[in-house]
């Protein structure tokens, strides 16, 4: 008797011919996580199995954080003998017992129809053995103190009692990446996490605003992409341009009313520009639609006019109560509401502009020299290379 973490997926299921692709891509990531070795990872069809050398729990505890994974359950392994497959399901029932179970229910699976017994046919000589075992017990099909599962597949037949819910979506990495304008706020993080669970492999862009901004405002986005990181399964790149110079530029030539549309404008400028240079196929941002007053459909377009970048906004539809409840349970909440703000808050007008004017904006605009803005940006880039435990800066480009 062995024990395995085996790991269930879904959605990656129902795909056609590049179903290989993203399995691979999600046992690349897997691994990433968990620090196994080719070896320790095993892949069947519709599962993947670990066998690992270390605390198969603390594992489980790590996949719960790895899109892709439907759940997973610390399973012990045994031959296909029903006698041992008895003897693996009264120890699980014992250890239930122990931690007070009354009764239970045994849930047989039989993909290996080679095995000489139907899924009917374990469920009652399994049954018939704990109860034997363990008379203390009671058979309850409809609401269990603890089920029983029991896989019987070619490679082995598996049996657990506990499945350890994930995140579920696509593997990170099968759906392009996007460059996320990241902010210190709650909606930002959050749509970056929606965008990984669909299989984005998201970076970042965060402007910085010295000496109106200070470090511990950067620290507190550093302190997001970390977070980010263990979602991401790999390290998350962040980018610093400084803004200070940008905002100060816009603010002499404009009405405050319109101050927001126009950082938003060079935003996505300088954005595009890092996303031509390292590979992104999209930006995206944590709008949502009508949530402040900068974010109506007129601005947002006023926005997108700047550049010919994919612009992603996962939350549109989301009220804030939505988006608080996913920034709780991502685990970036509790940073975002630290007191420390970004350069859009400091510099935010008292009645921003909701329908602005294109023609407007691109007339204030006329006043300044945007691209030396944009470049002088660029210039003064910062690059960090961000993981769940560290941050580094980065000096030559990374890789694509």
């Amino acid at each position: 008797m062995t024990h395995a973490i085996l790991i269930r997926y879904d959605e990656i299921g129902i795909k056609g011919k590049n179903r290989p692709e993203f399995v691979r891509r999600l046992v690349e990531n897997i691994r990433r996580a968990t620090g196994l070795s080719k070896e320790e990872v095993q892949v069947e069809w519709g599962r993947i199995y670990l066998h690992p050398s270390g605390d198969p729990q603390k594992l489980c505890d790590r996949l719960a954080a790895v899109f892709g994974v439907k759940s997973c359950s610390v399973a012990l392994v045994v031959p296909h003998e029903l006698e041992r497959i008895c003897e693996a399901a009264v120890e699980l029932a014992r250890r239930a017992v122990a931690r007070g179970a009354r009764t239970f229910k045994i849930e047989a699976r039989r993909s290996f129809k080679a095995f000489p017994m139907t899924s009917m046919e374990i469920n009652r000589a399994v049954g018939r053995a704990v109860l034997h075992a363990l008379p203390e017990l009671r058979v309850d099909v409809h609401a269990p103190d603890v089920t029983i599962e029991v896989e019987v597949r070619s490679e082995g037949v598996f049996l657990c009692t506990e499945r350890i819910a994930g995140p579920g979506g696509l593997p990170v990495g099968v759906a392009g990446r996007a460059l996320l304008l990241l902010s210190g706020g709650i909606d930002s993080p959050v749509a970056g996490w929606m965008l990984m669970k669909r299989g984005v492999a998201v970076d970042a862009v965060y402007f910085h605003s010295p000496p109106y901004v200070g470090e511990k405002a950067k620290e507190k986005v550093l302190e997001l992409g970390r977070i980010l990181a263990r979602w991401r399964a790999d390290a998350l790149t962040l980018y610093v341009p400084p803004f200070t110079e940008i905002q100060v530029e816009v603010s002499r030539v404009a009405p405050p009313p319109l101050w927001t549309i126009l950082f938003r404008r060079f935003m996505h400028r300088v954005a595009e520009r890092i996303a031509e240079q390292y590979g992104y196929g999209a930006l995206a941002t944590g709008e949502s639609l009508g949530q402040v007053a900068s974010q109506t459909m007129e601005n947002l377009a006023c926005v997108d006019a700047v550049t010919r970048r994919l612009v992603l906004r996962p939350l549109i539809g989301l009220d804030k109560a939505e988006i608080v409840r996913l920034a709780r349970a991502i685990g970036t909440y509790e940073v975002s509401i630290l007191p420390y703000e970004d350069c859009c808050v400091l510099f935010a007008p008292r009645h921003p502009e909701t329908h602005a004017r294109r023609e407007r904006v691109e007339a204030l605009e006329a006043r300044l020299d945007v691209p030396r803005l944009v470049e002088s940006a660029l210039e003064r880039l910062e690059i960090f290379s961000v993981t769940e435990r560290d941050v580094s800066a980065v000096v030559a480009s990374p890789s694509t």
